[in-house]
């Protein structure tokens, strides 16, 4: 993952953007093939990378950069439309009803088939930027 910092063969974006610390997200599959997300604040692209493998990421990219395009919402069942969704991160800058009004943006949903009981740390079974 050195390549990332220095990016000699210029194969990571923009310039400068790979050391640049901001929000940033990136999603992956694990060797089970799982779906992980990684999403956060002050990060480079080389520590990215290094959340996505932390987490058990066997392939991996990042999704958006900067703070107004780095958010994940859950929709838990029975909420209303006009409530909004739940952020992954209370810090997360998005609104709350982003995905839910017409948007110039792209973005994908994940939909399940069946009741996931969440770990009792998040409303997402995942753990918080302190570990809890």
């Amino acid at each position: 993952m050195w390549e990332l910092d220095t990016d000699l063969a210029g194969s990571w974006g923009a310039d400068g953007s790979q050391p640049q610390y901001t929000w940033r997200s990136g999603v992956g599959v694990d060797a089970s093939g799982d779906l992980l997300y990684v999403g956060g604040d002050r990060m480079s692209l080389h520590t990215l990378a290094q959340a996505l493998r932390d987490a058990g990421a066997i392939r991996g990219m990042q999704l958006d950069v900067h703070s107004a395009m780095v958010d994940l919402f859950s929709y838990p069942r029975g909420v209303d439309a006009g409530v909004g969704g739940v952020p992954l991160l209370p810090s997360m800058p998005g609104t709350r009803s982003r995905y839910l009004v017409p948007d110039q943006r792209d973005f994908f949903a994940v939909t399940g088939l069946a009741d996931i009981s969440p770990a009792p740390s998040s409303p997402l079974g995942v753990r918080s930027d302190n570990g809890s």
